[in-house]
């Protein structure tokens, strides 16, 4: 005779294997979106990093989180402005900051993870 908390165990095991099978070791992965972080249209505050640009991301919430990558060929434009590696995701649209504005466009690309809203 089984006790409970090993039926519940194997019970488990059964749910893991199946959910496993059915996603099929794949994790729903975000959609890159290119976009272009322009010259113009930067404003200023006084954080550590006092200026910002925000790109248009209609259906991001300040619960999402963004990962924002660069092209290669703007690498050496954002390094030269001190572009902050890190970015704020606000009620449609992604902000990043630097030390300065940029002098050229930046090539880049973000991702969303959808962030939980309570």
């Amino acid at each position: 005779m089984q006790s409970a908390a090993s039926t519940l165990g194997e019970d488990l095991v059964k749910l893991a294997q199946m959910t496993g099978s059915a996603l099929d070791g794949k994790a729903d992965k975000a959609t890159p979106v290119a976009c272009t972080i322009l010259s113009t249209g930067w404003k200023q505050d006084s954080s550590d990093y006092p200026f910002y640009y925000d790109i248009p991301a209609e259906d991001v919430t300040q619960k999402d989180r963004a990962d924002v990558t660069l092209a290669i060929s703007s690498l050496a434009a954002a390094s030269r402005c001190g572009l902050c590696p890190t970015c704020e995701t606000l009620a449609g649209r992604i902000r990043l900051r630097a030390m300065a504005v940029p002098e050229t466009a930046l090539g880049a690309e973000y991702k969303i993870d959808c962030g939980k809203e309570s």
